[in-house]
């Protein structure tokens, strides 16, 4: 068994607190002046600037307006010394709607810190419908 990449290490340390709603533990995760950039039209779209933004702004916000049923599944990840990448299957159904998308977050780390996360999907348009454009 090899060790596995500390790159690796903090982005699924950051999956499993968001699964259980772990905001502190998310909140250590990110640089104080991380960014996350989330494509789209829809209310959760934009630029989260800065860590406490990223998780209350966001994180936070996410799991209620799917009606805590946003689940989200690590696929794979890929690593290097300031980069990760994370493969994801996000589901979730809320008042009528569904979501069931793949995803590819494209992380930049830096001193064991989370620094930037750039969203792509494969189905934007979905994603957009799911959180109500």
């Amino acid at each position: 068994m090899t060790d596995e990449h500390p790159n690796a290490t903090i982005v699924r340390r950051m999956y499993e607190a968001f699964a259980i709603r772990d905001m502190q533990t998310l909140r250590e995760l990110f640089a104080d002046d991380a960014v996350w950039h989330l494509p789209g039209k829809s209310r959760i779209s934009g630029d989260y600037r800065g860590a406490d933004a990223i998780v209350n702004d966001f994180m936070a916000r996410i799991g209620p307006l799917s009606g805590n049923t946003l689940k989200v599944e690590v696929l794979d990840i890929a690593v290097s010394s300031d980069h990760a990448v994370a493969i994801q299957h996000a589901t979730a159904a809320h008042e009528g709607r569904t979501l069931d998308v793949t995803a590819c977050q494209v992380m930049r780390i830096r001193d064991g810190k989370i620094v930037e996360v750039q969203g792509h999907y494969s189905d934007l348009y979905a994603m957009d419908a799911f959180w109500l454009a």
